[in-house]
């Protein structure tokens, strides 16, 4: 009887759980789901609504997940603002997948950094272009994509398009792992706050598979030490690494 391959522990939320699980199990790989974080809109859309009441305003609105994406679709709508639009903002996506989000809803990114991370964003935006952004992001997102547009001379206006809930999903039970996915920062926050520290100690011994430097860090800074990264920062590519490393391991 061909023995079932050791299972991959992924960090997502429930949503994006189900989308790599199905890309792992294509991959003849046996993913096991922890939901660390959850995803709510704002609690108040006030702010939100100003600023995208004023969108033709900017020269640039940025964005840095799928999920940011889906919100601001979802809001413009329910504000009777069309999407896409013609002339200003530009748009700007941090990489190939916020980009097909983008695409799905008709709107073509003007600009993609030559890496997808937010640091590359932010050394890379054209400021010849215009030097006023607007950033729609997770209210728990990091700040030195602002500071850095900023200190390069940009005029930066930063919202929640909504809020990400670290650590709320139910305890999970994880069996058989060999090998870990991390797919940000937020998600090995989740995990470590919903795992018993003596089981923690045992998961932080596999391999963890980051999907980029920044995930990378922080999984390092919780105790993963054995970290890899792919290639390229998407997660289709943290499928390819995982399956990789899972013949090796085989």
């Amino acid at each position: 009887m061909k023995q079932r391959p050791a299972g991959v522990v992924i960090t997502r939320s429930r949503e994006g759980n189900r989308e790599l699980a199905a890309k792992l199990r294509l991959a003849g790989l046996n993913p096991i789901t922890v939901e660390t974080i959850s995803i709510a809109p704002p609690s108040s859309w006030t702010h939100v609504d100003r600023l995208l009441g004023r969108l033709d305003t900017f020269d640039w609105v940025a964005f840095t997940s799928p999920t940011g994406v889906k919100f601001f679709v979802a809001r413009m709508k329910a504000i009777s603002l069309r999407v896409p639009w013609k002339g200003s903002p530009r748009v700007a996506a941090v990489g190939e997948q916020t980009a097909r989000a983008l695409k799905d809803i008709g709107v073509t990114p003007d600009f993609i950094p030559s890496a997808y991370t937010t640091e590359a964003l932010a050394d890379e935006l054209p400021a010849e272009k215009g030097t006023s952004v607007l950033l729609l992001r997770s209210d728990i997102a990091d700040r030195g994509l602002s500071e850095r547009l900023t200190d390069r001379g940009f005029s930066v206006q930063e919202t929640a398009i909504y809020r990400t809930l670290v650590g709320k999903g139910p305890r999970p039970e994880i069996r058989d792992a060999g090998l870990i996915v991390f797919a940000s920062g937020s998600a090995v926050r989740g995990f470590c706050a919903l795992v018993p520290e003596d089981e923690l100690r045992k998961l932080r011994k596999l391999k963890a598979v980051c999907i980029g430097p920044v995930t990378e860090s922080a999984a390092r800074k919780s105790g993963f030490s054995n970290t890899s990264k792919p290639g390229s920062y998407t997660i289709d590519a943290v499928v390819r690494e995982v399956s990789r490393l899972s013949k090796e391991n085989a």
